[in-house]
C-alpha cells in the first residue's frame, strides 16, 4: 500500500461532521485538526479517537498546524475567509481543498488564481458537494449526448428557512450566516448548472426583496438573479433564506429537443426527476418520471447523498494520481464570482452587470 495522504482540517463545525466520515478511507488519514475554540478540538479529538483514528495531532494555531507533516489542508473556516487560509496553505507546500464560496471579493478571486497558478506542484479543489450527486450528473451526460440539444434556459433554486423551528445551535451570534447576503451563497446551484451546461456566466441582474421575514438574518434574506452566460443561454438564481419555504433544491433545464426538471413536491433523498426529450414519443404532453435523485446510482454512503465522501476521494485522487481537479480554481471562481457580483447588482437596483474574467 502507497503511503497515505495526510489531511488537515481547519474549521470544526462542518470539518468534523465530514472528517468522520473518512476515518477508514484506504487512501488517506486524517492526521491533524485545528480550530480556534479549544473545546471544538477536544470533541473533534473525542471523536475521531473513538471512531479509530491513531495519531491525531490537534491545533488551535493553524500555522502551527501548517508546519506539521501534514500533506493537504480542508478549509472549512466560516464562508466568508476561506481565501487567507487557502493562501497560507498554499506557501507551506500543502494541497489545498475549499469549502465554498471559494471567494469573498473580487480581488481575492485574483490573489486566490495568482496563488494556485505560481504553485503548479499543488493540487487546489473547490469544494462543492453537489457537483457530485447523481442527478446532476446524470444530466451533465444528458447535455453531452445532446438530449437538450442547445441549451437555452436552466434554473436552480436554494430553500433554507423554516420559520417553525428555533435557530439551532449553528446560528449562533456571530455565525456568517447571520450577516452573509443570500445571493452569495450561490454555488450549491450555480456550480451545478454551469457543470451541466458546460458554460460561464457574463452578465447579471439581481433584484433583492425589501419583506423580512427571518429574525436571525441581518442581511439580505432573499434574492432573485438572471444571468446571461458566454453560450448565450439565460440562468435563474433564487436564494431563499427568510420565507415559508422549508429545505430544498430545485433545479431545470430547457433546450431545443428537450427538458428536465427536478420534482419540488418531495425530499431531496426522495427526489426524481420528469423529463420531455424529443426522442421520447408522447413527453411533449406527459413528462417521463426519470428515477434519479441525489444518490440513485451511487453505493456512497455519508452525508448528502454520499457527497462529501465521493468529493474527499476525488480531491485524494487527484493527489495520488498527479492529475488536475476538475472543480479546479477557475470552476471554483466562475461559480462563486457570480453571486458576488449579483449582490452588487442588487445594491443598484438591479442594474445589468458585467461579470469579469480573472485571468
Amino acid at each position: 500500500m502507497e503511503k497515505k495522504v495526510k489531511l488537515g482540517v481547519v474549521g470544526l463545525l462542518r470539518g468534523l461532521y465530514v472528517a468522520s466520515e473518512l476515518v477508514n478511507e484506504e487512501k488517506m488519514t486524517i492526521a491533524a485538526v485545528c480550530d480556534k475554540v479549544p473545546e471544538r478540538v477536544k470533541a473533534a479529538y473525542d471523536k475521531l479517537t473513538e471512531l479509530g483514528v491513531e495519531g491525531l495531532k490537534t491545533y488551535t494555531d493553524y500555522d502551527e498546524m501548517l508546519n506539521s507533516d501534514i500533506d493537504a489542508v480542508y478549509v472549512v473556516t466560516d464562508a466568508i475567509c476561506h481565501v487567507p487560509f487557502v493562501l497560507k496553505a498554499l506557501e507551506k507546500g500543502k494541497h489545498v481543498l475549499s469549502e465554498i464560496p471559494t471567494i469573498a471579493s473580487l480581488e481575492e478571486a485574483k490573489q486566490l488564481k495568482a496563488a494556485v497558478k505560481n504553485h503548479p506542484e499543488l493540487k487546489y479543489m473547490a469544494a462543492e458537494n453537489v457537483n457530485y450527486w447523481d442527478n446532476i450528473r446524470a444530466w451533465k451526460k444528458m447535455r453531452e449526448e445532446g438530449k437538450f440539444g442547445t441549451v437555452i434556459y436552466a434554473e436552480g433554486e436554494y430553500f433554507h428557512h423554516d420559520p417553525s423551528q428555533p435557530i439551532d445551535g449553528e446560528m449562533e451570534k456571530g455565525h456568517w450566516r447571520e450577516s452573509l447576503p443570500s445571493i452569495r451563497y450561490i454555488t450549491h446551484e450555480m456550480g451545478p448548472l454551469l457543470d451541466i451546461l458546460d458554460d460561464e456566466c457574463v452578465s447579471v441582474s439581481c433584484m433583492v426583496p425589501d419583506v423580512k421575514c427571518n429574525p436571525y438574518k441581518k442581511g439580505p434574506e432573499n434574492g432573485v438573479a438572471i444571468f446571461k452566460t458566454r453560450k448565450g443561454a439565460v440562468i435563474r438564481i433564487l436564494i431563499f433564506f427568510g420565507a415559508y419555504v422549508g429545505f430544498a433544491h430545485n433545479y431545470r433545464v430547457i433546450g431545443t429537443h428537450g427538458s428536465i426538471q427536478t420534482d419540488s413536491n418531495v425530499t431531496l433523498d426522495e427526489a426524481r426527476c420528469y423529463a420531455a426529450f424529443s426522442d421520447l414519443p408522447g413527453s411533449i404532453k406527459k413528462k417521463e418520471m426519470l428515477p434519479i435523485g441525489i444518490a440513485t446510482e451511487s453505493k456512497a454512503t455519508g452525508g448528502h447523498g454520499g457527497a462529501d465522501v465521493k468529493m474527499m476521494r476525488d480531491f485524494i485522487d487527484c493527489i495520488v494520481e498527479d492529475r488536475e481537479p476538475y472543480l479546479n480554481v477557475d470552476r471554483g471562481i466562475k461559480m462563486s464570482l457570480p453571486g458576488i457580483i449579483a449582490h452588487e447588482s442588487s445594491l443598484q437596483g438591479g442594474a445589468l452587470m458585467e461579470i469579469p474574467v480573472i485571468e
